[in-house]
């Protein structure tokens, strides 16, 4: 059977943005000063590439990458050189223009960018408003640039994402499969937060976690992540090594290969492990309404008697887990060896 091997590496250079988005997961925002060095982000690409055979992406995330400037460029073009796809989460703010907006989309098609991502909605408009995304997208498609859209759930009062779909420009782009438009999960991180209602089907809450052990994340506090899902930085167990010591990617990624809770949230998510332990009334007893598996994640990891009761009941999880785990890798790992030799059709 196949070593696991995570598929892609996320970088997340800084926290700061050119927005204060009053739900953001990290709290991002202009007076942030912390980030990676420019060696720091070549290192961890070259590492990556070197530790893991199976990685195929690079994502630059953050906080706002674009606040890099050329040195987001620059890491950009190592990861092409390797071989590899890249992908920038961006706000968008420097299209404000579109002659700014082609600058930039020129510099990252030079770099190799295959793929962008923009984030808007009620909160980030308050920062970006959506003729700058347009112009970002419009720019980047003729630069040969994949965008997609990922918008806030709206709130019952706001339309952002149909004010996008039914912008012409917009419109004749996602008609001719150029851009593709998502909704994202806004999840609640502030007393006053504003209901938007649950964001994912509840049957999706019922799914193994997908960026566990497919992820490898560094901060830019030079630590090394579990996963980039929006809760991460809330739960010290994600966190599993830093970027200071000798063979710092191997060292973090194997850590976590035989950390059962790990492996649970990989087959079953934090949301089904909750109610396996505690029942199905549980969470809208105790807890409310969880509209997201990374917020389900993070009761998972701090509610106190979901601790107490994993700690108690977890053996009798164990044999199932583990079976399910080996047996769904132990498939994967064989069809991608068919696949390596020519042996399935």
């Amino acid at each position: 059977m196949e070593f696991p091997s995570p598929k892609t590496l996320t970088i997340l250079p800084t926290y700061r943005c050119t927005a204060a988005c009053k739900e953001c997961c990290f709290e991002s925002n202009p007076n942030l000063k912390s980030k990676l060095s420019t060696e720091e982000i070549f290192s961890c690409i070259n590492e990556a590439v070197s530790t893991f055979p199976k990685l195929q992406n690079v994502v630059f995330s953050g906080g706002e990458c674009f606040t890099l400037k050329d040195d987001l460029f620059s890491a950009i073009a190592l990861v092409s050189s390797h071989g590899l796809k890249s992908r920038c989460v961006t706000n968008g703010y420097w299209a404000k223009t579109k002659s700014s907006a082609m600058k930039i989309a020129e510099k990252l098609s030079l770099a190799g960018l295959y793929e962008i991502n923009f984030s808007t909605g009620l909160d980030h408009q308050e920062y970006v408003d959506e003729s700058t995304i347009i112009n970002a997208v419009k720019a980047c498609v003729d630069y040969n640039i994949k965008p997609l859209i990922m918008v806030e759930k709206d709130s019952h009062d706001s339309r952002c994402r149909v004010s996008l779909e039914e912008n012409h420009e917009i419109k004749e782009l996602v008609k001719n499969k150029k851009l593709i438009i998502n909704s994202n999960t806004w999840m609640p991180f502030q007393k006053d937060y504003i209901d938007r209602g649950f964001q994912i089907a509840p049957e999706d809450l019922d799914t193994g976690c997908e960026q566990v052990f497919e992820n490898i994340v560094i901060t830019p506090h030079g630590r090394i992540s579990s996963c980039c899902g929006l809760t991460f930085e809330h739960i010290n167990e994600m966190k599993i090594g830093n970027i200071y010591k000798k063979d710092f990617l191997k060292i973090a990624y194997e850590s976590q290969l035989e950390d059962f809770l790990k492996i649970w949230i990989k087959v079953d998510g934090p949301a089904k492990i909750i109610k396996m332990i505690m029942g199905d009334s549980y969470t809208e007893e105790n807890i409310g309404t969880i509209s997201h598996n990374c917020q389900a994640c993070v009761y998972l990891h701090k509610d106190e008697k979901i601790r107490a009761k994993l700690k108690q009941r977890y053996p009798e999880f164990l044999p199932s887990v583990m079976f399910r785990y080996k047996a769904k890798h132990g498939l994967e790992s064989r069809l991608n060896e068919r696949i390596r030799y020519g042996k399935l059709l």
